[in-house]
């Protein structure tokens, strides 16, 4: 996973979000938590002609019991700003849900930020009516999680 740190970073960067841990450190959450991992995260990486890896989409397992059956959160997917428009998100979205069919898994989520137009239009190109006005996202993170933790 040290292959798409770097892109991992530069993601941060683009969407204005702080790298979470110093130096190495991160590089080294990234390698410990995945695939040779604890396999907290499963990834698709995209080279360009050279090798280098250009894009990336990050994904972990899910199961829904209302749904009774397992699936796939699409955490991250990046393509560098030198590389895209050469259709490489779509590859990778096309190569996710490959690899979807051949573990037998049966649904992606993912999540688009409501004012990220770019985003959502790539989306809705690959999968149109996708889009679920019926759910809101949520999260927690960090002190929010401690301070709920709290009220037990």
């Amino acid at each position: 996973m040290a292959r798409i740190a770097g892109l991992v970073r530069e993601m941060l960067a683009f969407y204005g979000s702080p790298v979470p841990l110093e130096g190495t450190a991160f590089d080294d959450a990234l390698e410990r938590d995945g695939p040779a991992g604890a396999c907290a995260y499963r990834c698709l990486i995209v080279d360009d002609r050279d090798g280098n890896p250009v894009g990336f989409a990050m994904y972990s397992p899910v199961y829904e019991a209302a749904f009774a059956g397992n699936g796939i959160f699409l955490r991250d997917i990046y393509v560098t700003a030198a590389a895209r428009g050469q259709g490489l998100g779509k590859a990778l979205m096309v190569a996710l849900a490959q690899e979807c069919r051949r573990e037998g898994i049966r649904r992606i989520d993912w999540h688009a930020a409501r004012l990220d137009l770019d985003a959502r239009t790539f989306y809705e190109m690959l999968a149109p009516d996708s889009f679920r006005l019926n759910r809101l996202s949520y999260r927690i993170e960090d002190d929010e999680i401690a301070a709920l933790a709290a009220r037990g």
